[in-house]
């Protein structure tokens, strides 16, 4: 691990310096200092800090110019499914720094989504000529930082890396065609939305929930990022209600078959139905189906054979709302506030590789930024 160079003192900038003329006076290209290692798990190499077991080759990459919490976050997603198949680490960048990374990942065919932690540009103009060239292509997903003054200082010290003023960051990169990721935890499961779900062709989303409070927390969020929940027109929920809804559960937008009752008044092959009536409509642009996923692991359940009977019944049913995404090609988002270690149905789903949201944030970010890069691919087509 080669710490201790530019982002240290002035004695580790000398050092660094002699280091970087050294490979330059032999033709050699370097990496670091300041790094941690790199993969390319596509070609069964790993020469990171990251144990093999967290690792999931998957068709993105990552190139972070930070690299032990960019290991946690592969460390959260293994069990998820989530990673990413090509990483590297940048450090202080005294010769290669991300934009030439950008640039050949860019070029790789088999990387379809590139995850970047960005606490510097050095070659601003460079790098955003490249980007402009990459983004056309694929989506390039950024987390930004050091934007406050005390994290600016932080990077100083953690990269050697001067931060700039954020708002010029913004400006740029989105000029780019750059997604801006709000959160570094929301970098990978953004990163796997943008490359697996069909594209968001418009603001409107539906949310089917077993809690009331859930499906109103929901909208708020939606709205409050830039996203619309409209409300069924009459036919539509007219059509929900032949299929089981009482009149004591709202059809508007949230529909809530918790109030229905699933098992009791709706049967699951109706709750399919009405999320497939509901895709199938010209009225939404999205799905979100959020409630389910009891919360005990198989070993609590085995001498409950009720409660096992209702978790193949919930697996089930997640699984066959999951498959309309595909056959109609309009996202739809699985959400759940357990995690895979709290709910067996939530593992269970997980390891198929139905991806799950437990936070509500992380699902309306997750459609409010696929619909902007949507926003960005049609106006390349003008």
């Amino acid at each position: 691990m080669s710490a201790g160079f530019g982002e240290a003192d002035e004695e580790g900038k000398v050092r660094e310096e002699n280091l970087a003329r050294l490979a330059r006076v032999h033709g050699i290209r370097l990496l670091g200092p300041n790094v941690s290692g790199t993969f390319n798990l596509h070609a069964s190499f790993n020469a990171s800090g990251s144990p093999a077991h967290y690792l999931v080759p998957t068709n993105l990459a990552a190139i972070c110019q930070g690299g032990y919490a960019f290991y946690d976050l592969l460390a959260a997603g293994g069990s998820r499914k989530m990673g990413v198949g090509w990483f590297v680490h940048t450090g202080n960048e005294c010769d290669l720094g991300v934009t030439d990374f950008l640039e050949l990942l860019g070029e790789e065919e088999e990387v379809q989504g590139i995850l970047m932690y960005l606490e510097t540009i050095r070659d601003p103009r460079r790098f955003l000529d490249v980007a402009r060239r990459v983004s056309e292509r694929k989506p390039i997903i950024v987390f930004k930082a050091g934007t406050t003054s005390a994290g600016a200082r932080a990077a100083l010290s953690h990269t050697g890396a001067l931060a700039g003023r954020p708002e010029i960051y913004r400006g740029a990169l989105a000029q780019a065609g750059i997604i801006l990721c709000p959160a570094m935890e929301l970098l990978i499961p953004l990163g796997h939305f943008l490359v697996e779900r069909p594209p968001m062709k418009g603001d409107r989303v539906a949310i089917m929930t077993m809690g009331g409070s859930w499906g109103v927390s929901l909208v708020d969020e939606l709205e409050g990022k830039g996203l619309m929940v409209p409300e069924l027109s009459p036919k539509l929920q007219g059509r929900l209600r032949e299929l089981g809804m009482p009149r004591r559960a709202s059809t508007k937008n949230p529909v809530d078959i918790g109030a229905a009752g699933i098992s009791y008044h709706l049967s699951l092959e109706n709750v399919v139905q009405m999320a497939r009536e509901i895709l199938e409509s010209e009225e939404v642009d999205a799905l979100i189906f959020h409630g389910l996923g009891r919360p005990g692991m198989a070993k609590d359940q085995a001498s409950d054979r009720a409660r096992g009977i209702f978790l193949s019944l919930e697996v089930r049913l997640m699984r066959e709302i999951q498959a309309l995404e595909k056959e109609i090609q309009k996202p739809v988002v699985i959400g759940c506030c357990l995690s895979p270690w709290e709910s067996q149905a939530v593992w269970d789903l997980n390891q198929e590789g139905i991806r799950t949201y437990q936070r509500l944030s992380d699902i309306a970010w997750n459609l409010v930024l696929a619909r902007q890069r949507e926003k960005f691919l049609s106006r390349l087509l003008r």
